[in-house]
């Protein structure tokens, strides 16, 4: 029966503090990565991350096991798993420091909102140049970390691997770096912002901007409820409608459009035709203003109150007269939960609609494009 000893190498008291300190500070990074993080990143990344440090942590783990165990078995071992082990470490180190540089950048450089009636600190201009500083100093640290690990010292040399990375990223700046100065041109603007709802040329939905990242911005999409990622150098690329910035404090102007079929007017005098005109005028007037007091005042209909329906004659087709109605919103809630913009765009937008067709009931005016046929005579 062996015991406990014979598991254990023999190592000197200062290998043993070095094993024991590597030890506790995985052990600690496992416990505590989760506050950490949250703490850091709030909602923004922590899941996805979490996972990488807790995955980088129990490898690590595993193979500094392994690592000890070789040693009580062969004197000759040369600390291969250690080196993969704090290899690892390094690249942790590099992933926890930036993210708690991000942190510390985004609350000195960054752009305060309350967002979810929760205080939130945003990217902005300064912030990003800030980071991909710090990102280029983290990178070679993290780099000339791990040649010292490998003692391939060698590879410090012009020739070596930072050469190779110079070059490397020569050749790919044609990729990476629109989207990096996109990003940048896009933070400059101070218009487009986390939770901000936009809607991009080209595309009928309305996005909820969730993230600005380096390279891509993470979109939600609010009528179907999904993600969408887009490039940043493609995003700028088009007309970009911030619903949340108003040009006024009216507040954003929409437009529902209503084809009333032509008046009978059958006077057979001027005076009666005008008559006639007028009386038609007063129903379509009266139409949109009861539109008006049955959507005041309630609640889950967001209009302007202080702003009355606008409609004007737009268009006069072959069949019908083209009245079109604008409606003015309260101001878009900062936030990302699409339900709640939903309800506050389209959910409005429906219940007005809805209202101006019980109010056409009342006024006796039929919505219904009418359709005319015309009859030849053969012969």
């Amino acid at each position: 029966m062996y015991s406990l000893e014979w598991f254990i190498p023999d190592l000197s008291q200062t290998k043993w503090l070095i094993h024991g300190l590597i030890f506790l500070a995985n052990i600690s990074l496992l416990l505590f990565a989760q506050p950490i993080l949250k703490l850091i990143e709030g909602e923004r990344d922590s899941p996805t991350k979490l996972k990488i440090f807790r995955t980088l942590n129990i490898l690590v783990l595993a193979l500094h096991a392994i690592d000890i165990g070789l040693l009580r078995i062969s004197n000759s071992y040369e600390n291969y798993f250690i080196n993969v082990g704090l290899s690892l470490m390094a690249v942790y180190a590099g992933l926890f420091s930036y993210s708690i540089c991000s942190f510390f950048s985004r609350k000195k450089f960054g752009t305060e909102k309350l967002l979810d009636k929760n205080k939130v600190f945003l990217d902005s201009y300064s912030s990003r140049l800030v980071d991909i500083i710090l990102l280029f100093i983290i990178a070679i640290t993290t780099i000339y970390a791990l040649i010292k690990i490998w003692g391939a010292d060698s590879m410090l040399e012009t020739t070596g691997i930072f050469g190779i990375v110079a070059a490397f990223l020569a050749f790919t700046s044609s990729i990476w770096a629109p989207d990096i100065i996109s990003g940048l041109i896009i933070l400059n603007t101070e218009i487009l912002e986390d939770g901000d709802v936009v809607v991009v040329d080209g595309h009928p939905d309305e996005y909820i901007i969730s993230k600005v990242t380096l390279i891509y911005i993470i979109l939600y999409d609010v009528r179907n409820n999904h993600r969408t990622l887009i490039r940043n150098n493609q995003f700028i690329r088009n007309k970009i409608d911030n619903l949340s910035r108003i040009a006024s404090t009216d507040g954003v102007r929409q437009n529902l459009v209503y084809n009333i079929g032509y008046p009978k007017i059958q006077g057979g005098t001027p005076e009666e035709r005008s008559k006639q005109l007028k009386s038609f005028k007063n129903r379509i007037d009266r139409l949109f203003n009861l539109a008006y007091e049955d959507c005041n005042g309630q609640p889950d209909i967001k209009i302007n109150q202080g702003r009355p329906f606008e409609w004007a004659l737009t268009n006069t087709g072959d069949f019908s007269l083209e009245y079109t109605l604008w409606i003015y919103l309260e101001r878009i809630p900062n936030t990302k939960i699409t339900a709640t913009i939903r309800k506050h765009l389209m959910g409005t937008i429906y219940k007005v609609n809805e209202a101006v067709y019980t109010a056409s009931i009342l006024e006796e005016i039929d919505l219904s494009t009418p359709t005319l046929n015309k009859i030849s005579h053969l012969g």
